[in-house]
């Protein structure tokens, strides 16, 4: 005879594999916390218009668990229309040394330098990529069960243009997922077309007669030339006239029309 479990066994058991999923997740936080306790300064790499080397200070405490091998890598930086971004190995600028090892305690300077005739007239736009590349860590699960983990840091460098900045937009109206349905929303493209990333705090869209406001909650960098789409939830018909973003800094730049 087949014995069916009773109701209040199946949520006993579901509970019992909830508390062992959280025990899990708290235990590989906290390991990986452990393990690494590295302070990294700067958190963005920003090279001023006239400065050929910029430096990032990496500190390892002393609590940590193990030592820190850390293998660097340079990748040119550009985005995608979602935002995500899109990136390949770079060799404009020399990070050294390539490998930093440091013991808990232990500080280490790691020097970047451009090459070349840079700066250019557009800023450019780079990630710095640290992976612990020392054996990995393992957290023991019991019995037979562990997870080996590494740890890795991507720090944006952005190298500022020679020329004077300058912020400008462009505009169009680009399809929605939707495009039946007034609740998809109003799908705006705006490319960047000054000289220097615009961070996105709000945008504001306008037609004849409507107007519609979206907040981010975080803020998206919009990189220099590069382009990237936003739906706005709009509930009205008609077509769109007019682009306003607000920047984190809290400038307003008007887009203009694209073509226009």
């Amino acid at each position: 005879m087949k014995r069916i479990p009773s109701p209040t066994a199946v949520r006993g058991e579901r509970a019992s594999w909830l508390i062992r999923a959280c025990t899990f997740v708290i235990a590989l936080l906290g390991a990986a916390a452990a393990a690494a306790q590295a302070l990294i300064s700067p958190v963005v790499v920003e090279f001023a218009p006239k400065q050929r080397i910029a430096t990032v200070r990496i500190t390892l405490s002393d609590k940590a668990i193990k030592p820190m091998r850390l293998q660097t890598q340079l990748l040119q930086w550009r985005q995608d229309l979602h935002g995500a971004p899109v990136i390949q190995p770079s060799e404009d600028l020399i990070v050294t040394p390539r490998i930093a090892e440091l013991k808990p305690g232990q500080q280490q300077v790691l020097r970047l330098a451009l090459r070349g005739s840079l700066p250019a007239e557009t800023e450019r736009a780079y990630r710095l990529v640290l992976e612990d590349i020392a054996p990995p860590s393992a957290l023991d699960l019991g019995g037979s069960a562990a997870v080996n983990f590494r740890m890795a840091y991507d720090l944006p460098v952005m190298v500022a243009p020679r020329a004077t900045v300058v912020n400008a937009l462009r505009w169009r109206a680009c399809p929605t997922a939707n495009t039946s349905s007034r609740s998809a929303g109003v799908c705006v493209r705006i490319a960047n077309v000054g000289n220097r990333r615009v961070k996105v705090q709000s945008m504001t869209i306008r037609g004849d007669g409507w107007q519609h406001v979206l907040t981010l909650k975080e803020a998206d960098a919009l990189l220099a030339d590069s382009e990237r789409e936003w739906v706005v939830p709009a509930t009205v018909a008609g077509p769109l006239r007019e682009v306003e973003v607000r920047t984190t800094t809290g400038d307003v730049v008007h887009a203009e029309p694209a073509g226009g």
